[in-house]
């Protein structure tokens, strides 16, 4: 089973990429901050993290260092309105293996998580 912790704030978005995702067979878990998210971590290791960078209690490039600190092999994704070349190069450099900027297209999210879960 796939699990897939997604950090994201705005309850619009995370619904539907939690449905979605569900009907691909996903078992998806929406954490509205990041201290929720990081709870949720240290009492299960999820197969895939998708992480929003503007958080309310925080950013997510420090959340993103936190996690590949402790789990180096663990699939990150930045799902994210900040499409700025230095924010998506300091995003792989925090330790994200890809970076989907907001809007996206539903699809094109599962293609890249069923890709990085090859």
């Amino acid at each position: 089973m796939v699990e897939i912790y997604y950090i994201e704030d705005d309850e619009n978005i995370a619904t539907a990429v939690k449905k979605y995702l569900s009907q691909k067979g996903y078992t998806v878990f929406i954490f509205g901050t990041l201290e929720s998210g990081r709870k949720a971590f240290e009492r299960h290791i999820p197969s895939v993290a998708l992480i929003d960078w503007n958080m309310p209690d925080g950013e997510g490039d420090d959340f993103c260092k936190w996690i590949r600190s402790k789990w180096k092999e663990l699939p990150i994704i930045f799902l994210t309105v900040r499409n700025d070349t230095r924010d998506i190069i300091s995003g792989f450099k925090d330790g994200a293996d890809d970076y989907v900027t907001k809007p996206f297209e539903l699809e094109v999210l599962y293609s890249r998580i069923y890709a990085l879960l090859r």
